[in-house]
């Protein structure tokens, strides 16, 4: 009797089991399932000049964000390029969409190649950026910051 009691019971679980299975089958109104975060493209141009307003190539140019740790701020860069003939450069980072601030670093790798000269950091702020290019999935598309001209000074002589 109770073998048979117990097989009753399983049997009317496993009905309302498939119940549950079917019922989460549903195909309509949901939607596909998107599983990451939601990202957006980040854009950094300007022109690297010096002090006479010329443009300076082979300066490399770094974006990075700033983390805090126990031991004090940390730069993480993720980004970096020289600049052209003409002094430009043009940076992307794929963050979170909503207001960033960014690290610029911009520093002269190659010596006295194209001339000495000093490392410069800045901050590149997105306050409230607006999107273009984005999808209806978790892509939100992607802002420029246009920096113009970046002056940069020699760097002094021992």
């Amino acid at each position: 009797m109770k073998v048979k009691m117990l097989s009753v019971y399983s049997k009317i679980l496993s009905f309302f089991l498939v119940l549950l299975g079917f019922s989460s089958c549903d195909s309509g109104g949901g939607g596909a399932a998107e599983y990451g975060t939601p990202t957006a493209k980040f854009k950094v141009k300007g022109t690297i000049v010096d002090e006479s307003e010329a443009p300076i190539t082979k300066i490399k140019t770094v974006l990075g964000k700033s983390y805090k740790t126990e031991l004090g701020d940390r730069p993480y860069y993720i980004d970096s390029v020289f600049t052209d003939s003409e002094g430009k450069f043009e940076l992307n980072v794929v963050e979170f969409p909503t207001s960033q601030e960014f690290i610029l670093k911009i520093e002269d790798v190659d010596g006295d190649e194209n001339g000495a000269f000093e490392t410069k950091i800045e901050t590149v702020e997105f306050k409230d950026p607006s999107f273009t290019n984005g999808n209806n999935g978790w892509y939100a598309g992607e802002t420029t910051k246009d920096i113009q001209a970046i002056k940069i000074t020699s760097a002094k002589k021992d």
